[in-house]
């Protein structure tokens, strides 16, 4: 049997399933790794954890589906996080995540410089320290022994490429998340580079997600079971992986909720009219981009509910995420008058406030667990329907809802967001969406499919908006909007504390 190797080397796990050619799961492993957070702020990976658990992953989906067949190894990554290697590929320091925000003056630093509008045009983001060269910034004020001492700067999945072959590439969907790629002419943006200090020597050849990038070396092979001289595939980031993986073309709209949530189209080119709250970055399909946004914090969210309010059912090993579910189905829509703000960690687009914070509006002492669960998805879903409206006020058909994630597990936070967004919510087959597009991408490297578009998706189940419940929500969003620009100018004045 023919098979594809697929390593994800994502936020908190790295996952590695065994693919036969038409998608179906033959084996899979997911195995966690720590993230460090040293100082407040701060959030670092120790890119030999990754290495270790991929090997580890590897070992076991071998021994459970055999080595023989495999025809390429794809890749996918999380984005934005910086690993700094020296000439003979040790790694300097431990790698800078996206999720750490250490970088904020600097990424208000280079937004005066070079000009906010300038950067949104030429690379698609808004300055923020998510994004790779405001981390570079920082160590050149706090760490520049680490600049000078760098021979190539790589993100997850080329790391993990560079493990395996020897060799350092990187595709257009990871290098257009450094904010220093110009995503029209699909080249570095060479100004960016000199204001934060590093050249473009010290980053990896470019390449598109689909192209070979070297051949799995002999050593590595007999560590991982393997046998030598195996295609390895680019790959591309988490989310247009996920995209390609989930079928997000035309009319369809993404929405992917794990620790954090994106909402993103695709578009085959950079919309005329982008709107300025709005990012825009190459997809891993040639020539086409991904139209994200993204909410920094949901799924961690619910897992804060889960550590804070249903704390003696998790000591019992009960089923809590069940439980919310159940409990938020017996509240009502609305959830009896409270709403909830979801910016436990900053808000990101649509807002793009770093100083904001969470708020649970409406509290009474008639209210009940229930009724925080139910505010909880409705505050996220409310989020959602932020994002699908400004994709919409760009020009962007959106007809259809595809969820994803760990958070498209629940059928009633599937049907809450398809009552908030007044749209439809599909909840497909393939949960391992980011796998399946590294998948894809390498079978199709490789010749052995023609096309990258799959036209056939198996449906698990879908909602239809219920009208009634649909004209609640109107107005609960109405009221939602109004908090947070009535809280908004406090988020500053909290930040002291």
């Amino acid at each position: 049997m023919e098979k594809i190797l697929t390593i994800d080397i994502g936020t908190t796990a790295c996952k590695v399933i065994l693919f036969d050619l038409e998608g179906n799961i033959l084996a899979k492993s997911n195995r966690e790794y720590p993230t460090y957070t040293p100082q407040i702020e701060w959030a670092e990976q120790d890119p030999l954890d990754w290495w270790k658990e991929a090997v580890e992953g590897i070992r076991e989906v071998v021994q459970a589906a055999g080595a023989e067949g495999i025809l390429a190894i794809g890749l996918s990554s999380q984005r934005e996080t910086v690993v700094p290697l020296d000439r003979e590929g040790n790694v300097l320091s431990r790698a800078i995540s996206w999720m750490d925000r250490r970088s904020r003056a600097e990424a208000e630093e280079i937004s005066r410089q070079l000009g906010k509008e300038t950067i949104h045009k030429i690379t698609g983001l808004i300055p923020d320290s998510t994004f790779t060269a405001t981390k570079l910034l920082w160590l050149k004020k706090h760490q520049p022994e680490i600049l000078q001492k760098t021979h190539v700067f790589l993100q997850p999945k080329e790391f993990i490429g560079y493990m395996l072959t020897g060799e350092a590439a990187t595709d257009h969907s990871l290098a257009s998340r450094t904010m220093m790629f110009d995503i029209n002419k699909r080249q570095w943006w060479e100004d960016i580079f000199e204001f934060v200090g590093v050249k473009t020597s010290q980053f990896p050849r470019l390449c598109y997600a689909d192209e070979v990038i070297g051949y799995l070396k002999e050593d590595v092979a007999k560590i991982l079971g393997l046998k030598s001289g195996i295609p390895v595939v680019s790959g591309g980031g988490d989310r247009p992986s996920e995209a390609l993986g989930a079928g997000i073309v035309g009319s369809r709209v993404m929405e992917s909720t794990g620790t954090a949530t994106n909402v993103s189209m695709s578009s085959n080119k950079v919309p005329e009219n982008l709107d300025p709250r709005v990012v825009c970055s190459c997809h891993v399909i040639r020539d086409h981009y991904l139209i994200e946004q993204g909410i920094t914090t949901s799924g961690t969210i619910l897992r804060w509910v889960r550590d804070n309010f249903y704390r003696g059912e998790k000591e019992k090993g009960e089923n809590v995420y069940g439980l919310i579910d159940n409990e938020a189905e017996s509240s009502n829509p609305g959830a009896n008058g409270i709403v909830l703000l979801p910016f436990f960690m900053g808000s990101r687009a649509t807002r793009w406030n770093p100083d904001a914070k969470g708020v649970l509006f409406g509290l009474t002492l008639t209210h009940s667990r229930a009724d925080i669960a139910r505010a909880v998805l409705e505050g996220i879903s409310y989020e959602i329907r932020a994002c699908i409206e400004i994709l919409e006020s760009m020009g962007l058909k959106a007809e259809s809802i595809v969820s994803m994630g760990g958070g498209a597990k629940s059928r009633v936070w599937s049907r809450i967001k398809a009552d908030v967004l007044g749209k439809k919510v599909v909840v497909e087959k393939v949960q391992e969406a980011a796998s399946k597009g590294a998948m894809i991408l390498a079978s199709y490297a490789v010749g052995a499919r023609d096309s990258l578009i799959e036209e056939k998706r198996e449906v698990l189940f879908e909602y239809q908006p219920d009208t009634e419940n649909h004209e609640v929500y109107n107005r609960m969003y109405e009221i939602y909007n109004q908090l947070y620009n009535s809280v908004s100018h406090l988020y500053t004045k909290l930040s002291q504390y």
